[in-house]
């Protein structure tokens, strides 16, 4: 009897760990992201490509990583406590990631689209980390790229992040937030 409550804790561990990992990427990403991207795996799948080839463009993921592969690294890892705090800055966490080696029975037990969304907040934070912005700015690229994914294309986004300009204030312009001023800067 003792062995299967061993088993029962140890998958209600895990299913905890990943749950605090998914809420973790839910509170980076935000409410609106959030709900956007629960709505359909379609759209989540777009997002994430753009992702994928707006990471591999600007050297932070390598040729064949994926925010999927990512999500699940970081899913998996947070339940042995491998998480950013314990580093001391990105780049080595982003290192442990990728050493990490997956337990290929608990990647079955995680879905796509949960891989996917905590990918996405890994792949916000190392943009953050590359271009030195504030914690939880680069969140708002993901929101432009589920908001029109037809106009904000990895390379699109290549280019912004490449001219310095501010994305949260790029992300007000689109949701109407700004004065006439302001509006008038991002224009140009």
């Amino acid at each position: 009897m003792g062995f299967f409550s061993s088993i029962g804790s140890f998958v209600s561990s895990v299913g905890s760990a990943i749950s605090s990992g998914l809420s973790s990427a839910a509170s980076y990403l935000g409410g609106a992201l959030s709900s956007a991207l629960s709505m359909g795996g379609s759209l989540l799948s777009t997002v994430g490509n753009i992702a994928s080839g707006l990471m591999d463009g600007l050297g932070i993921f390598k040729k064949d990583e994926t925010p999927e592969d990512f999500g699940d690294r970081a899913l998996q890892a947070g339940t042995q406590g491998i998480v950013p705090e314990n580093f001391d800055n990105f780049s080595q966490y982003m290192d442990s990631l990728r050493n990490f080696e997956l337990d290929p029975q608990k990647s079955k037990e995680i879905t796509t689209e949960q891989k996917t969304f905590k990918g996405l907040e890994v792949a916000g934070r190392a943009l953050e980390d590359k271009f030195n912005t504030p914690e939880g700015s680069m969140a708002n690229v993901w929101v432009l790229a589920a908001s029109n994914p037809d106009y904000f294309t990895s390379e699109r986004f290549q280019s912004i992040l490449g001219s310095g300009m501010d994305i949260p204030s790029i992300v007000d312009y689109f949701e109407g937030k700004l004065g006439a001023g302001e509006a008038l800067e991002i224009e140009d």
